[in-house]
């Protein structure tokens, strides 16, 4: 199978450490088929689906000229989910709103598109998936989740990814941008 890429924001250690104390601690509760490694978790900017090596360099290329743009400031604020209400296919933890982020990814949308991509139409909704498809008996019940502190971070570094799904962790960076402000 031919590997995906996608371009994402990359997460400091200490979030990834809290998401994953999260898991360990609530995945018995919380019967989703799959939880995200510790490692592959992400705030998607652009979904590319496959890759030439030429669109690849070009993208590349593309991401260099976005150094000059600020670090991002968040604050995780809990957790959502995509899917039917009941049974979720995406459980993911919120990341506050802010306008630079929008900015970025229309960027960055723009460089995949200028490389030949075809992207998602669908408005931009930034989020980190933290487990997928919901497999409980019971129905599944936003309210009864157990909250997780409200965590504020900087991320400084855009990364593009190539996914191999039958591996553990499950993305590789294969490119990285540092944001210099």
């Amino acid at each position: 199978m031919e590997p995906h890429y996608f371009v994402a924001i990359t997460l400091p250690n200490h979030i990834k450490e809290a998401l994953s104390n999260y898991r360990e601690e609530m995945q018995e509760e919380l019967p989703f088929r799959s939880w995200v490694h510790k490692e592959d978790y992400h705030i998607t900017l652009s979904f590319l689906g496959s890759a030439t090596e030429e669109q690849l360099e070009g993208i590349k290329n593309g991401l260099q000229t976005l150094a000059e743009t600020e670090k991002l400031s968040f604050t995780l604020q809990g957790f959502s989910t995509f899917g039917m209400e009941d049974r979720p296919r995406i459980f993911w933890a919120k990341v506050s709103e802010n306008q630079n982020l929008f900015l970025l990814q229309k960027q960055v949308h723009a460089i995949c598109e200028g490389n030949g991509f075809s992207l998602e139409t669908r408005p931009y909704h930034p989020h980190i998936t933290v487990a997928r498809k919901w497999v409980g008996e019971e129905k599944y019940d936003l309210e009864h989740i157990k909250e997780m502190p409200e965590i504020s971070f900087q991320a400084d570094t855009i990364t593009l990814y190539e996914s191999h799904v039958k591996e553990t962790p499950k993305y590789k960076a294969i490119a990285e941008i540092k944001l210099q402000k």
